[in-house]
C-alpha cells in the first residue's frame, strides 16, 4: 500500500519506540538489523524522520549517541510517520487517482473506498506510536509472504 520508504519508516519508528529512551539510544545498525532493512536506506529514512520539519524521532550524535523517541512524540498518532514520509495522499486521495473525486462527483470506486478510507485513517490517526510499540508483534519478515 505504501512506498517501501514509508513501510521502513513505520517499522523503524516502532522499533525505536520499543528499544530506546532518553537514556538509551539505538544505532542505525541495530535498527536496520531489527527491521530487516538495508542500512544505507534506513539512514536516509531516519534523517527524514529526524529533520527539523518532521522531528518524529530524535538523535544524539557521538559514540554513545543514536536514535530515540521523546515521550511527547510517543503519544502522537502513528499517522505522523506517514505524513513525514509524504505518503498521506495514498489514503486520503481518490483510490483511482482522479482529481476532484467527491460525493458530488464520485469515481467508480468512491462509494466503496469512502468507508475503507475512513477505517484506514482511523487506524492510523487513533493509535499512538506508544500503543503500537507496546504490541510486541513482529517487525521483521520471517519470509517473503505476508500471512495472517
Amino acid at each position: 500500500m505504501f512506498s517501501k520508504s514509508t513501510e521502513y519508516a513505520l517499522r523503524a519508528t516502532i522499533f525505536i519506540a520499543r528499544n530506546s529512551s532518553a537514556d538509551t539510544k539505538v544505532s542505525i545498525q541495530s535498527i536496520a538489523e531489527g527491521i530487516g532493512a538495508p542500512k544505507p536506506f534506513i539512514a536516509k529514512i531516519l534523517q527524514q524522520l529526524s529533520n527539523k520539519q518532521n522531528q518524529v524521532i530524535s538523535s544524539t550524535p557521538g559514540p554513545s549517541g543514536g536514535f530515540f523517541i521523546t515521550k511527547e512524540k510517543r503519544s502522537k498518532p502513528i499517522y505522523i510517520v506517514i505524513e513525514a514520509m509524504g505518503d498521506s495522499t495514498i489514503i486520503e486521495n481518490c483510490v483511482l487517482g482522479l482529481p476532484n473525486c467527491s460525493d458530488a462527483a464520485p469515481c467508480s470506486m468512491h462509494k466503496v473506498y469512502k468507508n475503507i478510507r475512513k477505517d484506514l485513517l482511523s487506524m492510523f490517526k487513533d493509535r499512538t506510536i506508544d500503543e503500537i510499540a507496546k504490541s510486541k508483534d513482529r517487525l521483521i519478515p520471517t519470509d517473503f509472504s505476508c500471512k495472517e
